[in-house]
């Protein structure tokens, strides 16, 4: 597996939220099973996907596209929080434990620690996503 358990909820949740899978040739998307985890692929042309666990190829029917969700590189989640308005204001390790991510978000600062890069930038696009639906819900 590239991508830590946590990563993998963390993106799932995101689709709850309003992030679509994306299934263009490079991009990473996974799928979950109730009692095996996770599983992870590599969208290629056709569209097929590559098991990143078995390292089977398959076709992907379009029927099944909603099972899946997908895992934004850190360029990509990061392109995606400005993209909604997010401004990084801090992005440092700290101490070589811990990442800290300070963004601000609506006027607001918000500060992210975790023990990955992609970790503390992908709980900053969950609470986006969580933030903007708040907003319109209200």
């Amino acid at each position: 597996m590239w991508f830590s358990r946590e990563q993998f909820e963390l993106c799932n949740e995101l689709r709850q939220w309003g992030l679509e899978p994306r299934f263009e040739p490079g991009d990473i998307v996974a799928r979950g099973f109730a009692d095996l985890g996770f599983e992870e692929f590599q969208v290629l042309p056709g569209p097929k996907l590559l098991s990143l666990t078995a390292g089977t190829m398959t076709a992907l029917p379009s029927e099944h596209t909603g099972h899946f969700f997908w895992i934004p590189s850190i360029d990509e989640a990061i392109a995606l929080l400005e993209q909604m308005g997010v401004e990084c204001l801090v992005c440092q390790r700290n101490e070589g434990r811990e990442w800290i991510f300070e963004a601000s978000m609506n006027g607001t600062s918000r500060l992210f620690r975790g023990r990955g890069l992609h970790d503390v930038v992908l709980h900053a696009l969950l609470e986006t996503h969580r933030a903007r639906h708040r907003s319109r819900a209200a």
